[in-house]
């Protein structure tokens, strides 16, 4: 099985990749590929400078003094939520079909996660546990399929011989015994 999935054929901009699935725009894979909340190199002496926005148009990520080059095109802002990238659900459902997707309500607004979520520890799973259909992480509820964005896009290409760009992550590894077996020091 592959570890990661190369990006190769990217259509253009303008157009959209069709499969058996669903509709995948070429942008939403630019932009998990992108990285966010690293100063701009455009504006390195300006207050606020992280980049923290994705323009549609562009395909480029870019920063709030960056915008005014934006100003006409489609951009979607990227926050962050405990250490991971996420955007307002209303905001990418207005661009991209999100169902399936869990929801995280932070600071009163839902957001979706961008890439795979993090699980900081193991945690136990029992028989009632809903998990992501793609990476087994835990999720909240039962409507939804996916953890992340990423997860979706990787479900509606996994039939397929469609490279992506996005890391296809393995199942995590059940956790060693703390004892083996003992080993002795060789006796001269």
């Amino acid at each position: 099985m592959r570890n990661s999935l190369a990006l190769h054929r990217l259509p253009a901009p303008k157009t959209q990749q069709r499969s058996k699935f669903g509709v995948v725009p070429p942008w939403v894979i630019v932009m998990y590929n992108s990285v966010f909340f690293n100063n701009c190199v455009h504006h390195p002496n300006e207050k606020k400078k992280e980049v923290d926005k994705f323009c549609i148009d562009c395909l480029q990520s870019f920063c709030s003094h960056c915008l005014p080059s934006h100003a006409f095109h489609k951009h979607i802002k990227i926050r962050r939520y405990i250490y991971s990238d996420v955007i307002n659900r209303q905001d990418l459902c207005e661009l991209f079909n999100c169902s399936g997707i869990q929801t995280y309500l932070t600071n009163k607004a839902k957001v979706l996660f961008l890439k795979q979520r993090t699980q900081s520890h193991q945690q136990q799973s029992s028989s009632r546990d809903y998990k992501c259909s793609i990476c087994g992480k835990t999720l909240q509820d039962n409507t939804s399929l996916y953890c992340s964005i990423a997860c979706k896009v990787l479900n509606i290409y996994r039939d397929e011989e469609i490279f992506v760009g996005l890391p296809l992550t393995k199942k995590p590894r059940l956790r060693q015994t703390r004892k083996g077996v003992p080993l002795r020091s060789p006796m001269f």
